[in-house]
């Protein structure tokens, strides 16, 4: 494949200082591995100026391109600020930003976790451990400056759910109140099946160290899509929802 690394940098959607510096097809895994760093300065003669010493160097999973699955592989200053950039991520996590939100968008259409595994290529494990930090409110997807803990925020309306209720008969629509206040303990039902009852414990617990607004929608449309799917065994439980 003939590519030079001006071309790769603009397909990453890199922007100065940074650069790629080096990177390497494996046809047989379909796979890139690029390097990208600070673009190095250079003075008089082309002789190149001294820079701040590198951290460690950090591997995160991007998006893929054009069918290839691609690692980058940073090196930055440490007092680097890489959070505003699509093609880095956490230093704990596998994932860039970008690539984090695609799997966080397939998520909220309620894909499996196998499902993702199957439509990305990631690793079962790589996915849980990001999985994980969402549910232990140690990931955060919205933009910083959006993100907010105001626990009365009111979700959006789910893509992937069914129209909004047209009657006292259906189930309330993703976005009303009664979700939120019903996953943040401020109303109690009587929960007759095992099953929703786990579920509640789990997602209350949640709730409580959460605070990226787009994470817990993401739990508000979880317990939703479950009682759209449980309809025919709740309903005991979505007559109380109706009465209140």
């Amino acid at each position: 494949m003939a590519l030079d690394k001006v071309l790769l940098g603009r397909l990453l959607q890199l922007n100065e200082p940074w650069t790629v510096r080096d990177f390497r097809f494996d046809p047989g895994a379909r796979r890139i591995d690029a390097w990208i760093g600070l673009e190095v300065q250079r003075g008089w003669f082309g002789l190149a100026r001294k820079q701040e010493p590198e951290a460690a160097e950090r591997v995160w999973r991007h998006i893929d391109l054009a069918g290839w699955r691609c690692h980058l592989r940073v090196l930055a200053p440490p007092n680097a600020d890489l959070s505003s950039l699509p093609w880095a991520g956490p230093a704990d996590m596998p994932f860039s930003q970008a690539l984090s939100k695609q799997v966080f968008a397939l998520f909220n259409e309620g894909v499996s976790l196998n499902g993702i595994c199957a439509i990305t290529g990631i690793p079962l494990q790589e996915l849980w451990k990001f999985k994980f930090a969402l549910d232990q409110g140690k990931a955060a997807i919205a933009e910083p400056s959006k993100a907010s803990a105001t626990p009365s925020m009111q979700p959006a309306a789910d893509p992937g759910a069914p129209p909004a209720a047209a009657s006292d008969d259906d189930i309330p629509d993703v976005a009303d109140p009664v979700w939120l206040q019903l996953i943040e303990g401020q109303r109690d039902i009587d929960i007759r099946a095992l099953s929703l009852k786990l579920l509640m414990t789990r997602l209350r617990s949640q709730m409580e160290v959460i605070t990226d607004d787009e994470v817990r929608m993401l739990k508000l449309r979880e317990l939703h899509r479950y009682f759209v799917k449980n309809a025919r065994m709740l309903g005991h439980e979505l007559a109380q929802l109706r009465t209140h």
